[in-house]
């Protein structure tokens, strides 16, 4: 894949400046099956943070193979290397949070998953989205960091140097096996805006593999009855 630069490419929302960073837990199973769940915003050190997070779940005795996650977006080049360690892991992908429902039980629901956290997304060996959540995309903002400070670049060559990204964008997108045209419908869209995808895009653009969702649909009904009966 081709090398995205010296420059690192930001992919988030207007709020995603105040966002959290990424925050990591463990998802048991009824099934005795298990996820990781992520929720925040992707940072530059995000893989690392996120194979640490599978380090304690394995010291655990857990072997996750689902990454859950919210994220309002972060980091493009994170984003990447992540993806990349989650298809060498073979774990799928689900956007989804963690609530507390009606019952009082904390219970799987709807998350969201934006810019450079569609990235992510891709990475899924199967791929889905909770009813309710949604998947938004935009085109990244480009900053250079110089002297240990970022400077945003000007819109004009903002849109250069994202034009110079596109083709390793598209390249990960088909690896991962999702539509390229989806990177093309994200540079359409002004990075101080974002664009929701519909449930037919998600599948049109391959951003959902077929019966994912009501298999995680399934499992989230597992963990509440599960909840329910240790009541």
């Amino acid at each position: 894949m081709r090398k995205l630069a010296y420059l690192t490419l930001l992919s988030a929302l207007l709020a995603g400046g105040n966002a959290h960073a990424m925050s990591y837990g463990l998802v048991p199973f009824q099934d005795g099956s298990a996820a990781i769940l992520a929720q925040g915003q992707i940072g530059l050190d995000e893989n690392a943070r996120f194979l640490a997070a599978m380090q304690v779940a394995q010291e655990r005795g857990a072997t996750p193979r689902t990454l859950i996650i919210s994220s309002p977006g972060g980091v493009l080049e994170s984003a990447l290397e992540l993806g990349q360690t989650l298809r060498q892991l073979g774990m799928r992908t689900v956007v989804g949070t963690i609530a507390q429902a009606p019952d009082g039980q904390r219970a799987l629901t709807a998350g969201g998953c934006h810019s450079a956290c569609v990235m992510v997304l891709m990475a899924g060996t199967n791929r889905s989205v909770l009813p309710g959540s949604r998947v938004g995309v935009h085109s990244p903002q480009v900053v250079v960091f110089a002297g240990g400070r970022g400077y945003r670049l000007d819109e004009s060559a903002n849109r250069y140097m994202v034009q110079r990204s596109e083709p390793a964008l598209r390249s990960y997108a088909r690896t991962m096996g999702v539509s390229p045209s989806v990177i093309d419908v994200a540079h359409s869209v002004p990075h101080t805006s974002v664009r929701t995808l519909s449930s037919s895009e998600l599948s049109r653009y391959r951003l959902v593999t077929s019966g994912s969702s009501r298999r995680v649909a399934h499992k989230a009904a597992e963990k509440r009855t599960a909840a329910t009966r240790q009541k």
